[in-house]
């Protein structure tokens, strides 16, 4: 009898150890363990901003896409659209932005400049866009003025000629807490300065 109570106790510790684990918040893996990029769980819509950031200057498709949700869609401009109607803005989601990403990634590696000239990208928040949410539940709506500078991309996202623009990313929270963008929508600088072109005008060239 006192072994089959030992037993029984021994069960119920196991189940309430397996139980338990199920609820406990998961410890995400890192999206590139082989990189050398800054990168920090993304608890918050703000963190997400700065992994992007880092993802896109260290030229990593995994931390890039590790930003965006599965579902993510770009949306871009409707100004862009209808001025660069020639090119496809059309259904783009995740897998098109993935295939960009490392076309774009590729061609700044090409351009053959020294590694710090390659990429730059700044997203910074401003007193004339939204503030940030205090406290966001489940969804959030993150505004940021961007420019970003791509080795070799000449007057659309070059040195010379950085593509500049806002950008509202809707960005969604997961079960774990863990956010992520589910849309990127694009927009021109305000006021807008047509020497400048948006980051959705450079990128599609790379499409």
């Amino acid at each position: 009898m006192r072994k089959r109570f030992t037993f029984i106790l021994c069960l119920l510790a196991l189940s309430a150890a397996v139980s338990c684990s199920f609820f406990e918040p998961r410890d995400p893996a890192y999206p590139d363990p082989d990189a050398v990029i800054p990168w920090q769980q993304p608890y918050s819509p703000a963190t997400v901003v700065i992994n992007l950031e880092n993802a896109m200057e260290g030229r990593s498709v995994a931390m890039t896409m590790a930003c965006c949700d599965s579902a993510y869609m770009f949306i871009a401009n409707g100004a862009d659209t209808t001025e660069f109607s020639a090119w496809n803005f059309s259904n783009w989601d995740y897998d098109v932005e993935q295939n960009t990403m490392m076309n774009v990634f590729n061609a700044a590696q090409a351009s053959l400049l020294p590694e710090d000239s390659l990429f730059s990208v700044t997203m910074n928040t401003s007193s004339t866009l939204p503030a940030d949410p205090v406290y966001p539940a489940d969804s959030a709506d993150i505004w940021r003025d961007y420019e970003i500078i791509v080795a070799g991309g000449g007057d659309y996202c070059g040195w010379e000629n950085p593509a500049k623009g806002q950008v509202m990313f809707f960005m969604v929270e997961d079960d774990f807490g863990l956010w992520s963008i589910e849309r990127w929508y694009d927009y021109r600088s305000n006021p807008h300065m047509p020497e400048f072109y948006t980051w959705g005008a450079a990128k599609v060239r790379y499409r």
